[in-house]
């Protein structure tokens, strides 16, 4: 099929010639944005689902430092007999002392001995399938359990799930108004350089006025040209998204940290980021033919 030819010369127009670049840099910036928040998304979910069905039963250190050892280790044992026999739990097992000294590593050294420090006894309390921690009744069992372990504290991790889902909830909406921001941004962009090709291009479309051109034909070729820029900078601000997050993933990966959905997305995500160039040209076109449209209705 023939290449489409176009009456109007565009490749003249300054402001034509760098509009897929200017559009390659709002969609890599907003292509970023909808990046973070799926890896918000996904760090949430993974947060959440860590936390949903589980219990923290934390037992006070002894108050007295001669305490024998051997009083906090039957206090424990007592505890977990307890949460052994409650309706609900599937598994209760306290916090080693090797685990303990590998979550205080990277704090503390490696030369720190936990037993040298006033800590709290951890336990770890998994429910069983579909329970969460409002389905137990808490007051009975922080009451059993207080009897063999007074001072006795029970974490559900509800308030840290409240807490992250607001900050997270927070985070993507500051994504979502910097895409709307760039959207913008970037209509207004269109509509400009629109408007300088209609200036710059004025004695052509006067002279296809002359042979018989109705607006809608002069519309679609400025529609045509703001297609191909968007589409052309939407597929380089694309690209130079999907190298950033790549990028950024195998940085997080050589450090040892683990951020859910960084390297690679989910297929849903990165076929959204796909569609971005898609979106750009559509909505270039649409702005471009209506700002033309507009134009030469008041044009006499």
């Amino acid at each position: 099929m023939a290449k489409r030819k176009t009456d109007i010369p565009f490749n003249q127009d300054p402001a034509s010639r760098l509009m897929p670049w200017i559009v390659a840099v709002m969609v890599y910036i907003a292509g970023l944005a909808l990046a973070g928040a799926f890896v918000l998304s996904a760090f949430a979910d993974r947060w959440e689902a860590g936390l949903t069905g589980s219990l923290t039963i934390q037992i006070p250190p002894p108050s007295d430092e001669a305490l024998s050892p051997d009083v906090q280790t039957q206090k424990v044992e007592a505890a977990l007999n307890v949460l052994r026999g409650t309706k609900g739990v599937s598994s209760a097992k306290a916090l080693a002392t090797e685990e303990m000294r590998r979550l205080l590593e990277p704090w503390l050294g490696q030369n720190i001995d936990p037993r040298d420090l006033p800590l709290p006894s951890l336990i770890a309390v998994e429910l069983q399938g579909g329970l969460i921690a409002s389905d137990l009744d808490l007051r009975d069992l922080r009451r059993r359990l207080d009897a063999v372990a007074p001072g006795v504290l029970i974490d559900d991790h509800g308030q840290w799930q409240e807490r992250l889902v607001a900050f997270l909830g927070a985070l993507r909406l500051v994504s979502a108004v910097l895409v709307a921001i760039v959207t913008a941004a970037g209509l207004i962009m269109v509509i400009f350089a629109t408007r300088g090709g209609l200036l710059a291009h004025r004695q052509t479309i006067e002279l296809l006025h002359l042979f018989g051109a109705r607006d809608g034909y002069v519309a679609s070729q400025f529609a045509r040209e703001a297609m191909k820029a968007g589409l052309k900078g939407g597929l380089f601000g694309v690209f130079a998204t999907a190298l950033t997050v790549i990028g950024l993933g195998q940085g997080a990966a050589s450090t040892g940290a683990v951020l859910p959905g960084v390297a690679v997305l989910a297929p849903l995500d990165w076929a959204v980021l796909a569609l971005l160039p898609l979106a750009t040209a559509l909505i270039a076109m649409i702005a471009a033919r209506i700002t033309v449209m507009r134009a030469l209705a008041r044009m006499v």
